[in-house]
């Protein structure tokens, strides 16, 4: 039991306290060892450990994939770096004893790397997808000795909030100090108490997953590629949620306390864009095939008619798509036999859902 003789309710005058070290310095210091990267890519990695408040109900933290355009094994050794500037224990849990009992006390931030080249764990799928129990904040990064995925569906590439290829002149100095550890704390502490608010959320996904679609058009993608597991993956959970974290990451990097959808448009362009672009020249032949393993038309015209049907009927751009609702009034389908049916055809490239509830056909079935 705890006493309180008084108590005196007041405002905290908490204040984050000043920074000595602005993003660029930040960057420059956590990557003063590696030569040759693109400076987006620089961006990338500073990103993985500024990290990310909570979002859309899942833990905070930028996941990364790099693959390896020097076939020399460099991506592991940049991550290697990176996490360097971790200072060490900084996730491990504690335990304290007190006058109340035993209290287990950690960190909510950490860092975690992996080889993409390797069968994934349960417990790397769970970082992946931002389910990670125990952290408030935790980033994933994964090193591939693989010029890029055997498929865009593999798991590093298609769950990876930034999947990305390392130059091939990339480098790593050993002569040259590293980042200081202590001064990586004190940036990685005060970043972490920055909590940017997405202004309009909804407003955001939209604005996102029309990018999206014009990226496939314009470049002539397979519609699928919007889908499940697509490298444009417009699932409101999947690229969209993606590029709201680099967002959220910028706004910390940057000092903004509301992400507008403007700023949504400029980190779109500036990050998202600028990967997909630079990715697309190394993975042209990946990007440019059909999903592998989904299937045609044809086998599904008879299971998945109704719902297609129904989509094109209602479809119109000016719409984020059809909701459940009108498709369960068309169809004699029970909620639990529309839902099955909804994820049996996401899973086969049919639709996405850019927003939860409302789904849309991809180009090829519109």
């Amino acid at each position: 039991m705890l006493e309180v003789d008084s108590w005196k309710d007041s405002k905290s005058d908490f204040r984050i306290p000043k920074e000595d070290t602005n993003f660029e310095d930040y960057k420059g210091n956590l990557t003063s060892r590696i030569e040759g990267l693109e400076p987006r890519i620089e961006d990338f990695l500073a990103f993985t450990t500024i990290s990310t408040p909570t979002i859309h109900g899942c833990t905070g933290g930028v996941n990364a994939t790099l693959y390896d355009s020097t076939k020399s094994g460099i991506p592991r050794k940049v991550i290697k770096e990176v996490q360097g500037a971790i200072p060490k224990g900084m996730g491990k849990l504690c335990t304290i004893d007190t006058e109340l009992g035993k209290f287990g006390m950690r960190y909510q931030y950490n860092y975690f790397i992996g080889d993409a080249d390797k069968p994934l764990s349960k417990v790397t799928e769970t970082f992946l997808t931002h389910n990670v129990s125990g952290f408030n904040e935790a980033s994933l990064s994964l090193f591939s000795k693989s010029d890029g995925p055997l498929t865009i569906e593999d798991p590093p590439c298609s769950l990876s909030d930034i999947p990305t290829v390392t130059p091939e002149n990339t480098t790593i100095v050993r002569g040259r100090s590293d980042i200081d550890e202590i001064d990586a704390l004190r940036y990685l502490i005060t970043s972490h108490m920055k909590t940017p608010i997405i202004q309009d959320f909804e407003k955001s996904i939209t604005t996102i997953v029309s990018k999206l679609e014009k990226i496939t058009e314009s470049w002539d993608l397979p519609s699928n590629q919007l889908a499940s597991y697509g490298f444009l993956d417009a699932n409101y959970n999947a690229r969209p949620t993606s590029v709201l974290r680099e967002c959220l990451v910028y706004a910390r990097a940057k000092n903004v306390n509301v992400i507008s959808v403007d700023l949504v448009t400029k980190v779109f362009e500036e990050y998202f864009k600028w990967n997909f672009e630079y990715v697309y020249e190394i993975w042209e032949d990946k990007l440019t095939q059909p999903l592998v393993g989904k299937q045609t038309m044809v086998s599904l015209r008879v299971k998945y008619r109704d719902i297609i049907r129904i989509l094109r009927k209602h479809h119109s751009s000016k719409e984020i798509g059809v909701s459940k609702e009108i498709m369960l009034k068309e169809t004699e389908l029970s909620p639990i036999e529309m839902n099955k049916l909804l994820e049996d055809c996401r899973r086969a490239g049919i639709i996405y859902e850019p927003k939860n509830g409302f789904y849309k056909l991809t180009r090829g079935y519109q």
